[in-house]
């Protein structure tokens, strides 16, 4: 909340261990890179918005139930960033590791349907492709949309390509 003189800045920051904290509009940080372990009361609130449930595929434990996990694990470098958090509960949690029958979470690709959200890899015995696979379940909406687009697609008369409007 002061002013410091360019000159003593400068000798500060040459002692400081830079990092990024970004802040939402209420004051509340977001992003505290690996600055802090936890994630804080606001990063938990935003998750429970976006995510609203456990995140891996075919779970329905609710946000209540759930604890805030990083993508990118702490011990591996991952940040306390909200981009590297997610929620699973108890019982996926512990299904995360990188023993054999270790489940896996990545975040989506830009390119993907689901980007930005959380993918669950399966071990291989139980999903031999490998492919990362979100959890719908507390997306209604998204479920809702995917059913009357497949819906759509069955109900559409075929084209005639022999005939002329």
């Amino acid at each position: 909340g002061g002013t410091v003189p360019l000159e003593q800045a400068l000798q500060l920051a040459q002692k400081s261990k830079p990092f990024l904290a970004i802040f939402d509009h209420a004051g509340r940080p977001l992003h505290l890179g690996r600055t802090k372990r936890l994630a804080n009361s606001a990063q938990r609130l935003a998750l429970i918005a976006t995510e609203r449930g456990c995140t891996r595929p075919g779970c329905s434990a609710p946000a209540t139930l759930t604890q805030v996990h990083h993508v990118t694990e702490w011990a591996k470098g991952g940040t306390t960033d909200i981009e590297n958090l997610t929620l699973a509960c108890d019982a996926c949690h512990a299904m995360i590791h990188d023993g054999p029958g270790g489940w896996k979470t990545v975040a989506m690709p830009a390119d993907s349907e689901h980007a930005g959200r959380t993918g669950w890899i399966a071990p291989r015995h139980i999903d031999p492709t490998g492919r990362p696979k979100v959890n719908d379940r507390h997306h209604a909406g998204e479920l809702m949309a995917a059913s009357l687009a497949r819906l759509r697609d069955r109900t559409r008369p075929p084209v005639k390509w022999w005939s002329r409007p």
